[in-house]
């Protein structure tokens, strides 16, 4: 006997599929090239930008095609889990490299992407309540 439960793993999966897909490589761009750069340049604030846009994508992704009437739900469990991965991997990557773990940074980080991920879930939200239903 299965037993139900509150999320739909598809929706899961693609919204964390299309997460990873368009934040994490400008997310590793900016901390592995430019952060070991001194020069400021305007690639950091574009490539954030991109991620963000990763973000609310992916959470849209997830709460338009979930089947559980919990889209914000979805949204931010792909979104955000997502992100928590990626982050897990690096921090873990910078304790190999003897590097350092900027807390502060992730903190802020992860509010962002929250933020992001609350409104791709309204937004995918708004898309699934405009598309029409099957009968």
């Amino acid at each position: 006997m299965t037993t139900p439960t509150r999320l739909d793993h598809q929706a899961l999966k693609a919204g964390a599929s299309v997460t990873l897909m368009l934040a994490v490589p400008p997310t590793l761009i900016a901390r592995f090239v430019l952060d070991t750069q001194n020069n400021s340049s305007g690639w950091a604030p574009f490539l954030t930008l991109i991620a963000v846009a990763g973000f609310v994508i992916g959470a849209g992704v997830a709460a338009q095609q979930q089947t559980r009437l919990t889209p914000l739900l979805h949204g931010v469990t792909a979104s955000t889990g997502s992100f928590l991965v990626v982050q897990a991997a690096l921090v873990l990557a910078k304790l190999l490299l003897r590097s350092d773990i900027r807390f502060g940074r992730m903190l802020t980080s992860l509010t962002v992407s929250l933020v992001a991920s609350v409104v791709g879930s309204l937004l995918g939200m708004f898309v699934a309540n405009q598309t029409p239903q099957k009968q």
